[in-house]
């Protein structure tokens, strides 16, 4: 197996972005959910740069990503994916990668626009608006939150159609990703 796709498997590099990303993001939603519940202090303002750090480098994994998908190989689809199979495959990944780019933006924008500034764990740093702008930090928090409900959902059903077609329908759909088939 290449670094490239093929028409019949995912590439190493390929395989090595889903699943980085997905811990990063499965990760990410789950550390988001739980900051809403602390209290306000420096443990929770400590996991919010965590948080945001972590959503500077799903960003820049996201572009690079969108770029690999659009330059490798189209794999065919598994033998007996009708259509509607297709059709649902290729909805839920473009919906996926949308949403890998409108989850990180949005977190950014809302931080920038509220003053404040995101350090990138130290390697650098997303400098804030030098005038906060509380209308635009606020529609994008909404936009964050939103977008934060919508992927989690997206990411759920992924996992269940991806051991739906693993164990009912018993083709290689997950074993591909695994870099297996």
């Amino acid at each position: 197996m290449g670094m490239r796709n093929t028409k019949t498997h995912y590439g190493k590099l390929s395989i090595a972005l889903h699943w980085i990303m997905a811990l990063l993001i499965i990760g990410i939603i789950a550390v988001g959910f739980y900051m809403g519940t602390m209290e306000d202090g420096d443990p929770k303002w400590q996991l919010y740069g965590y948080h945001k750090a972590t959503g500077v480098i799903i960003l820049v994994l996201a572009l690079f990503r969108w770029y690999w998908v659009l330059s490798n190989e189209k794999l065919s689809a598994p033998e007996g994916f009708t259509k509607k199979d297709i059709g649902l495959a290729h909805a839920s990944k473009w919906s996926l990668m949308l949403m890998m780019l409108v989850m990180p933006v949005s977190g950014m924008v809302m931080s920038i626009a509220a003053g404040r500034a995101i350090n990138v764990f130290g390697l650098f740093k997303v400098p804030a608006l030098a005038e906060a702008n509380r209308p635009i930090a606020g529609f994008f928090h909404d936009v964050h939150e939103i977008s934060a409900w919508i992927i989690a959902i997206l990411v759920g059903l992924h996992i269940l159609f991806a051991l739906k077609h693993h164990l009912l329908n018993k083709d290689e759909t997950l074993l591909r990703i695994l870099g297996r088939n």
